[in-house]
């Protein structure tokens, strides 16, 4: 872990490089780099990889992401963290800055990942029509519970994809799954919120109730999702 000074000085440079309006890419920078983990083969995941595969179709957007760390990185110079960090280690940090700055649950991310020094296998993150079944077994192939899954998925709330105030993390999101606003007719927008995959969570028999439990509990999902996140800022890591 970072000490007091060299924390300080990570704080310090996000406020300097980033704000709120970037809490969104900055969390999405944090999936796409850890969701191409692979349980049954062992590689891929928090390594920092991604800055090689910016130019993939799933990763479209994410290129300014990867700027802020860029202009993260450059203010860390000559402070008591520079040279701690990997591109993995900002990646995890930048996820976490970003759910704070928006109102969520304060996340000590533990630092010392190595980088990778190339690109992750492809076609390994969730396609967005995949199926509830499909979801879990997605996510089951990278040691992620079905509670997880859920729980991460509330990550949604953050941008444009209708989850509520687009810079606010809370959990309106899974509200608005219950909700179902793209059934309703009457809804001429309704059709805009979310994508196919968050659509079909709800449905399920298994995710349903974890998905009530949240949208009763916000304080729940905080806690749930805090622990959720740095098990998926750990997936595949090597450390030291």
């Amino acid at each position: 872990m970072l000490d007091g000074e060299a924390k300080a000085a990570v704080a310090k440079a996000f406020r300097k490089a980033a704000d709120k309006g970037k809490a969104p890419v900055l969390l999405r920078l944090v999936f796409h780099d850890a969701g191409t983990y692979a349980a049954a083969s062992g590689d891929g995941g928090a390594n920092g990889s991604l800055r090689f595969e910016l130019d993939r179709p799933e990763n479209r957007g994410l290129k300014r992401g990867w700027r802020v760390l860029e202009a993260v990185n450059g203010e860390l110079r000559g402070t008591a963290a520079e040279g701690q960090l990997s591109y993995a280690d900002l990646v995890a940090l930048g996820g976490a800055w970003a759910v704070g700055a928006t109102g969520g649950p304060t996340i000590e991310v533990p630092v010392g990942r190595r980088d990778a020094g190339a690109a992750d296998p492809v076609d390994r993150m969730p396609a967005e029509t995949l199926t509830a079944e499909q979801l879990r077994g997605a996510f089951a192939a990278k040691g992620i519970s079905e509670q997880e899954l859920v729980a991460l998925s509330g990550a949604h709330t953050l941008g444009g994809k209708g989850f509520g105030e687009p810079l606010k993390f809370d959990n309106m999101y899974f509200r608005t799954l219950l909700a179902k606003p793209w059934a309703d007719p009457a809804n001429e927008m309704g059709s805009m919120v979310g994508l196919p995959s968050d659509h079909v969570l709800p449905e399920d028999e298994a995710l349903r109730p974890v998905i009530v439990l949240y949208a009763a509990d916000e304080r729940r999902f905080f806690n749930d999702f805090a622990a959720a996140y740095l098990k998926l800022t750990s997936l595949g890591a090597v450390w030291g």
